[in-house]
């Protein structure tokens, strides 16, 4: 289970998520896509407009979470609603709501991949709590380390009470130029507060590309 984090918004959260799904699943594995941000971004360019079912009535338990799959080209879908915002809100919300909901049907999958909201607030947390691994996407910009700095925060609190084996896979690179001096000097830095982290920098560092924005308007998968 891998949770896709990072509170700024704007980041490829939803983009990752997607085509890490989609690409797995392009490669025969058995995968599970949850939308944990209320604005549905992953929802929507999965082709998904109302679904019967979301994960807000999952971790409300209005229906079981095997009733509220969407079966996309690539992978099943937990969609995302905008009542998901009411469960951010909401004071009192169990940190263990989505580990609990995906626990009966965990064994059907090969990876189970969540994309998070642009907040550290209750889906975040049942996000990362539910998860064994973190992938960080980032922008090499100025601020990105005031942003790794607060996840970092959040992550070892839930290592301390919920999660004590959440791991941090990496944090990659996104809209990453190395042509551009800045580019190069922010990725050392961020090379150097992976360390503290005690993670990596992926090699792999993910280009500015006109097609990511063509696949979502026209909502299909980046690998087709």
């Amino acid at each position: 289970v891998i949770s896709v984090a990072l509170q700024k918004g704007g980041v490829g959260k939803s983009t990752t998520s997607q085509a890490l799904a989609s690409t797995l699943g392009f490669k025969h594995k058995k995968v599970l896509l949850i939308d944990m941000d209320s604005q549905g971004n992953v929802t929507y360019s999965s082709g998904v407009d109302s679904p019967q079912y979301s994960i807000t009535d999952v971790l409300g338990e209005d229906c079981r979470t095997d009733e509220a799959l969407i079966h996309c080209k690539y992978y099943d879908l937990l969609a995302a609603d905008s009542y998901l915002t009411n469960v951010e809100m909401a004071e009192g919300v169990e940190s263990t709501l989505l580990k609990n909901a995906i626990e009966p049907i965990k064994s059907n999958y090969d990876f189970i991949i969540i994309d998070t909201p642009p907040a550290l607030g209750n889906l975040s947390f049942n996000s990362l709590v539910a998860s064994d691994y973190v992938v960080i996407p980032t922008e090499p910009r100025p601020f990105a380390l005031q942003g790794l700095g607060a996840l970092h925060n959040t992550i070892e609190s839930v290592r301390n009470s919920q999660n004590q084996t959440l791991k941090v896979l990496g944090i990659l690179l996104i809209k990453y130029s190395n042509r551009t001096v800045l580019n190069r000097d922010i990725k050392d830095m961020i090379e150097d507060y992976a360390k503290q982290m005690n993670t990596i920098v992926f090699d792999t560092t993910i280009r500015e590309g006109i097609v990511v924005a063509e696949a979502q308007t026209v909502r299909e998968p980046l690998i087709d």
